[in-house]
């Protein structure tokens, strides 16, 4: 958008002591979705990833009533309670528990989301994130090393097996690096003594050129 007035992009952040870290995933492996069921979040695609990679599905997220028939048409009758799983609007420490637990967490959105918290919290959690190439993405994953961007659906079952080998240490020290509060807070104070900067040069220009003799 050229027309914004525009000087930096500062990303959210998290509280980071409210994700617990786990070494290792729950055994057996499964996959994690948390979002909304819209299908611009991709819980459709989401499901056949899963069915197409073998391994068991757990989905969290709310149901807005302008997207209850996209429910119950493309994802209530593929849910079975043990390889597709549908855990509702969960409350925080019932999606911490589910990130953290999971091999990996998948984010096939179609559309270009705002930032996608739901990538970064996992991450925290120690669990890589495979995600499709659409608006933060990039600048929140690091590709191959806490998760894997893909350009199609069907890359993410190919990525996978390479996710599960990951090292969750570096997708922690990832969130850590880069989405942790202070970071964020330094982020603003930089780039409002950039905006000062600019004001102040601006003042003295304007009062040089008033006190030039007309």
């Amino acid at each position: 958008m050229p027309h914004l007035n525009y000087i930096d992009t500062i990303h959210n952040s998290i509280d980071l002591s409210r994700y617990p870290f786990a070494a290792q995933c729950q055994a057996p492996p499964y996959i994690a979705f948390i979002g909304r069921m819209a299908p611009e979040k991709g819980p459709q695609f989401a499901i056949a990833i899963a069915q197409h990679a073998g391994l068991p599905l757990k989905m969290a997220g709310n149901i807005d009533p302008a997207e209850q028939d996209f429910f119950d048409q493309q994802i209530k009758p593929h849910i079975d309670g043990q390889r597709i799983q549908y855990l509702g609007e969960v409350n925080h420490a019932q999606k911490a528990d589910l990130l953290a637990k999971a091999a990996v967490t998948i984010f096939p959105i179609i559309w270009d989301e705002p930032f996608g918290l739901g990538m970064l919290e996992s991450m925290a959690c120690g669990t890589p994130v495979i995600a499709m190439n659409c608006g933060p993405v990039p600048a929140i994953i690091a590709d191959g090393k806490s998760g894997f961007i893909c350009s199609t659906i069907n890359e993410f079952v190919h990525k996978i097996p390479a996710a599960l080998q990951l090292n969750r240490t570096d997708c922690r020290q990832q969130a850590e690096a880069l989405f942790h509060p202070t970071y964020m807070v330094s982020q603003y104070e930089q780039t409002y003594r950039q905006m000062m900067s600019q004001v102040l040069s601006s003042r003295n220009n304007l009062h040089a050129f008033q006190r030039q003799p007309s």
